[in-house]
């Protein structure tokens, strides 16, 4: 089938309503917006919360002080003999000490809970601007494959005309309508791809319509790779797993106190009031728990091997903050380095390429294999650009995690 340049233009339209007409009418977010939603609105946000109520709640409950027993009693009633009246209340003292170690042990556990949280927001933050570059570059590559397949659209229905004229063989004109199928084809898998980008984005900021959202255009933001002394550095002062780590070892080694602590004698004061043969006499009484056939064993076990475990996870995290505080740092080191090249200057110059072959092309002066070359140049020089972009910034992220800063920074 020959193709007009009406119904060529009208392809290359088509083609192009499937990346940008829904974009117009879309809500743009920037890559701030993106991580400032996955943190606050997002489900990530309320499974930080939960999960620093979950571990405070657990600790508070051994930690809280035991209530006073109140008893009310009467004796005797309805025997021949006067009844009496009780009124007593006890209170357990913890002279130990065990109460007080693991109030400790909830404090630190708090401080744990608080890093623990903003490890939980961090990494949703993270995964967001992964996602939000993640779609910036597919929906760029979309367009580079829309342009791309507009071109060959354009020399596909010039070569009919001339094929129908007689000034080229149908065999080259069906060749070149080949190449702009394939070219139809490439940029609807692109788009498609841009639209799955989008959706994973839509997810991560709990927005249920992800034709509603798109993303602003990022500026270069890249900044100069630190040193590695000084990259650990703040790793080991800013990560939030290491210092929910080595609160939960101070956690761990104050519930390990307060087992040991209750292998001794506890202590209970008893006062109160009695009332007997019409006589109102004060009662006042001293409990002890001695530990004589239970001493704890089980639980000083128990907290040892807490503390053993809370303590290798801390070494453990540690070891992995230094080696990807320096992998994160060469890869962005060995990133920037490869990319150094793919700028606009770059793209300039395929572009130029490009349209010198197709002018070369329409005179006769180019065979089609040097066309589709050129183009294919020019279409990979940008994708190039676009990747190279994508991939610098993700290399950045990947250093700004394993040191422990947020995603992007905030005011």
């Amino acid at each position: 089938m020959k193709l007009t340049r009406g119904a060529a233009s009208l392809l290359c339209g088509l083609a192009l309503l499937d990346v940008t007409p829904l974009r117009a009418q879309a809500r743009t977010l920037t890559l701030d917006d993106a991580v400032r939603r996955a943190a606050t609105v997002s489900p990530a946000a309320a499974a930080a919360v939960a999960r620093r109520q979950e571990l405070v709640g657990r600790a508070r409950t051994d930690a809280q002080w035991a209530n006073p027993l109140i008893e009310l009693r009467r004796e005797n009633e309805g025997a021949p003999i006067p009844y009496d009246d009780f009124a007593t209340v006890t209170l357990p003292v913890g002279l130990t000490g065990r109460r007080v170690a693991l109030r400790s042990a909830l404090t630190a556990t708090r401080e744990r809970a608080s890093a623990d949280s903003l490890e939980v927001v961090r990494a949703a933050g993270f995964e967001a601007a992964r996602a939000w570059w993640a779609y910036w570059a597919a929906r760029a590559e979309a367009l580079i494959a829309t342009e791309q397949a507009g071109l060959l659209d354009r020399i596909a229905a010039l070569d009919s005309l001339r094929a129908a004229e007689g000034e080229l063989a149908e065999a080259s004109a069906f060749r070149m309508r080949i190449e702009a199928q394939r070219g139809r084809h490439g940029a609807a898998q692109a788009a498609a791809a841009a639209a799955h980008a989008r959706a994973r984005l839509a997810a991560l900021v709990d927005e249920g319509d992800p034709e509603a959202i798109d993303v602003a255009e990022p500026t270069d933001g890249a900044f100069a790779l630190p040193v590695v002394s000084d990259a650990l550095a703040v790793a080991m002062r800013d990560r939030p797993d290491l210092r929910a780590a080595t609160a939960a070892v101070r956690a761990a080694d104050r519930r390990r106190t307060a087992e040991r602590l209750g292998t001794l004698p506890d202590v209970g004061l008893t006062g109160g009031y009695k009332g007997t043969g019409g006589f109102e006499t004060a009662l006042f009484g001293v409990m002890v728990t001695a530990p004589v056939f239970n001493t704890n064993g089980g639980n000083r076990e128990r907290a040892a091997g807490e503390w053993l475990m809370a303590d290798a996870e801390r070494r453990a995290i540690e070891r992995r903050v230094t080696t990807e505080v320096r992998a994160a740092r060469l890869a962005a080191q060995l990133i920037d380095e490869g990319t150094a090249g793919f700028d606009a200057v770059f793209v300039g110059r395929a572009d130029v390429v490009a349209a010198a072959a197709e002018a070369a092309y329409r005179e006769g002066a180019a065979s089609l294999i040097e066309l589709l070359d050129a183009f294919r140049a020019a279409a990979d020089a940008r994708t190039a650009r676009v990747r190279g972009l994508h991939d610098r910034a993700l290399a950045r992220l990947d250093l700004r995690r394993a040191m422990g800063a947020p995603a992007v920074e905030t005011p």
